[in-house]
């Protein structure tokens, strides 16, 4: 084909897709569920807390005639002209404001506050790079917000319905179920489906996709040839009992899960136990724990009954999943971190379990699903009852510093520690001591004006210190024996007296723009913090579950008991088996595992603003097969692999592709990139040279605590990081926020 024929049809592809970034999206387009994410998540909570109060229509007389509650007002702007140019971040007025590029333009004034944080600021400008995507309309309403009732009759929010496999036409084809509902719409399109894909390739395949390996030279032999009589199912056996097993699909729930080793955000302070929680999941991937199981150890596993010191540090280290998310640990509010972390630990349980979007409702009702504010004020007094164990140095100072929990020490191995002698742990302690009588030295200094303004400085280097010491000190037994800890959560103490959590947040107004003292101590219901913002607290609200979704099939109580947080009520409830939601959404992600598309393209949003499932009545099948045979994900993987719809070649068919694009029908293999990992480990493997026993801990644990990126602490370099490339598996290898092995990065590794 000549550059002349294909230059026109370039060219008008370009301009289209330059205009669908660029122009203001129109009422009619629908954004993606990345495009939502972004402004829901991103910009509308900063809009809602630094803006709307002197630019919304509940303002009165908006400041410069300027309306930031809709999409209309934002692009209008006031009077000194549009408020974003989208696609142009540099003729954004909104943005130019807040990074106090012009000193008659700042936003938020100097007297309302100081200026927004730099990761604020990067978000705005991709958000307006990426044409400023924006689902409000005037008065805020959500474009294409469904009816009340119609939102509530979401395919999702229903129970999973059993439908007989189908009658199909090509009776020799499906070697299963799934195949006759994959191939019953094939037929219906008047489709074909593709033959299987050679057996070399499909060794290939079933190796990488349920060990990220490649396969053996005797598993080319055995089974790749094309007079092979070795049956597939003898392969995928073996590549289901083999600890490989565990490493790929643990890689993948730890990416659910926002596994990392740091804190990220403002300061990015180590994580040197956050390896506990990986070994934990590859651990539970490789014995085929029931899912069920597998979702009430993480949410509330330190609540559960143990038999035995080894099941009791299992189940501690699986709550990691609360602890190991991003934490601004520099916050100078201790309520507003603590409101923060459980917002944060909030949308991951959502996500990761349910599909929902359950942190959008944190600042207002949900604007798509039946989620209220309410709702999400409910579940934020669970999770701020609930003690986060993340175990790091803090911010400046200290500030927000956390402890960890203490293992039985026969139950768990130890990382990055020595032992102390008695000599040593009384010297330790002795400094311990004298820094801290420096300490308040410095402080009666600085507050009765005596003090040199650099000695402020002092004050933070001795009070780094002592935070290094101390938690060195807590790290061994009375012996000095290294003492085995993990991040986890537990249960805050229940009140002992009467709790008037309405009072304390008063005092904590009246200290507004000062570190306050105040935050969540006892197990308490939350108020309703109005638009999210912890200076303007409403109602309590008690602690319980999402009022529509629990009240679909939950029965009993639906609030725990006073002295208890209620996590393990939420685990159960998320973990029921008549949940519509839990089943179907881990069915979906391990599709998405195998397959390369889920059966539900929004893997983390079932809600209305998600993609239609492609195979309704599959989704459901399988969703209710995998509760009735046991929560088994192995099993579930080794009926989908031997399927003849995962067996398909993927070469590309001119007619099919014409009618069927996306190939969401099914018709062909997806075509899929090599993961980052999976790449880096076959090279290791092609080569020998890959270690295949585990390591014990990590990088980031053997340096211990501290921060990332600089020698302030004990933390490591950018440069140890980003140059550290053992010949062990990719899982193993150390995974901060914000900074990464070339030999992960350059592959393009999930942030």
């Amino acid at each position: 084909m000549s550059v002349r024929r294909i230059l026109p049809g370039l060219l008008a592809q370009l301009t289209a897709f330059s205009l669908f970034w660029l122009e203001p999206l129109s009422a009619q387009q629908r954004l993606t569920p990345r495009q939502e994410e972004l402004f829901e998540s991103r910009i509308r909570p900063v809009l809602v807390k630094h803006c709307y109060e002197c630019h919304s229509r509940d303002s009165g007389e908006p400041a410069g005639g300027l309306l930031l509650d809709s999409r209309a007002g934002i692009l209008r702007g006031g009077e000194s002209g549009p408020a974003i140019v989208a696609g142009r971040p540099r003729s954004s007025l909104l943005l130019l404001a807040m990074q106090h590029a012009d000193e008659s333009l700042v936003m938020p004034p100097a007297d309302y506050g100081p200026q927004l944080s730099p990761q604020v600021l990067a978000d705005f400008e991709r958000w307006i790079s990426a044409g400023a995507p924006d689902p409000r309309v005037a008065d805020g309403t959500p474009t294409g917000e469904t009816p009340h009732e119609e939102n509530r009759q979401w395919w999702a929010w229903q129970a999973p319905r059993l439908v007989q496999p189908p009658e199909v036409g090509r009776q020799e084809w499906p070697r299963s179920d799934i195949d006759r509902f994959v191939l019953a719409q094939l037929e219906q399109q008047q489709l074909e489906p593709s033959p299987p894909a050679d057996r070399a390739t499909l060794v290939r395949r079933l190796a990488l996709d349920l060990t990220g390996l490649p396969p053996s030279d005797a598993d080319m032999r055995q089974f790749g040839s094309p007079d092979s009589e070795r049956p597939l199912e003898e392969l995928v056996d073996r590549y289901l009992d083999s600890e490989r097993f565990g490493e790929r699909f643990g890689r993948h729930w730890l990416d659910v899960a926002r596994y990392a080793e740091s804190s990220g955000k403002d300061v990015n302070v180590a994580y040197p136990h956050a390896w506990r929680y990986r070994d934990y999941v590859i651990e539970a991937f490789n014995r085929d724990m029931p899912f069920d199981q597998f979702i009430v150890e993480q949410l509330a596993g330190d609540l559960l009954p143990a038999e035995n010191p080894q099941e009791q540090t299992r189940q501690t280290v699986a709550t990691g999943f609360l602890a190991i998310g991003p934490k601004g640990v520099n916050e100078m509010q201790p309520l507003q971190f603590s409101v923060d972390v459980a917002d944060e630990q909030i949308d991951a349980t959502g996500r990761a379990f349910l599909g929902v979007t359950l942190a959008c409702a944190r600042c207002h009702d949900h604007k798509f699903d039946p989620v209220s504010h309410a709702d999400y004020t409910a579940l934020a007094g669970i999770f701020l009852s609930t003690e986060t164990h993340f175990g790091t140095t803090g911010g400046v100072a200290g500030r927000n510093r956390s402890d960890l929990v203490k293992l039985p020490g026969s139950a768990a191995s130890i990382q990055g520690q020595r032992a102390l002698s008695e000599a040593e742990i009384a010297r330790l302690k002795e400094r311990i001591s004298d820094l801290e009588a420096q300490r308040r030295e410095l402080i009666l200094q600085r507050r009765s004006g005596q003090n040199d303004p650099n000695e402020v400085n002092e004050v933070l280097r001795v009070s780094i210190q002592l935070v290094q010491l101390n938690l060195r000190l807590d790290s061994v037994d009375a012996a000095g024996r290294p003492q085995p800890q993990a991040m986890a959560v537990s249960d805050k103490p229940a009140p002992n007296r009467t709790f008037d959590i309405r009072s304390r947040l008063q005092r904590l107004r009246a200290d507004r723009g000062r570190p306050g003292r105040v935050t969540f101590t006892t197990i308490t219901d939350s108020p309703q913090f109005v638009r999210g913002e912890i200076d303007k607290p409403g109602a309590e609200i008690p602690r319980g579950l999402p009022q529509f979704l629990s009240s679909q099939w939950a029965e009993g109580e639906q609030r725990p008991a006073s002295d208890e947080s209620g996590r393990r009520m939420l685990a159960d409830w998320i973990a029921d088996a008549d949940n519509p939601l839990t089943s179907r959404v881990i069915v979906n992600r391990v599709w998405t595992w195998l397959m390369g598309r889920g059966l539900v393209s929004s893997v983390d949003n079932f809600g209305t603003r998600g993609e239609l499932p492609s195979h309704p009545e599959l989704l459901d099948y399988l969703a209710i097969q995998f509760v009735e045979q046991g929560w088994s994900i192995k099993r579930l993987t080794r009926e989908i692999v031997l399927s003849s719809t995962y067996l398909q070649s993927s070469e590309f068919r001119e007619l099919a592709f014409q009618q069927d694009p996306d190939n969401r029908s099914l018709w062909r293999a997806n075509v899929r990139a090599v993961d980052a990992e999976a790449l880096r480990d076959s090279m290791l493997a092609i080569s020998g040279r890959l270690q295949m026993k585990p390591p014990v801990g990590s990088l980031i644990a053997q340096a211990g605590d501290g921060l990332l990126g600089g020698r302030r602490g004990r933390g490591l370099t950018e440069d140890e990081i980003t140059s550290a490339n053992p010949p062990i598996r990719s899982v193993y290898l150390p995974t901060p926020r914000n900074v990464l092995p070339h030999a992960l990065e350059l592959f393009d590794f999930a942030d």
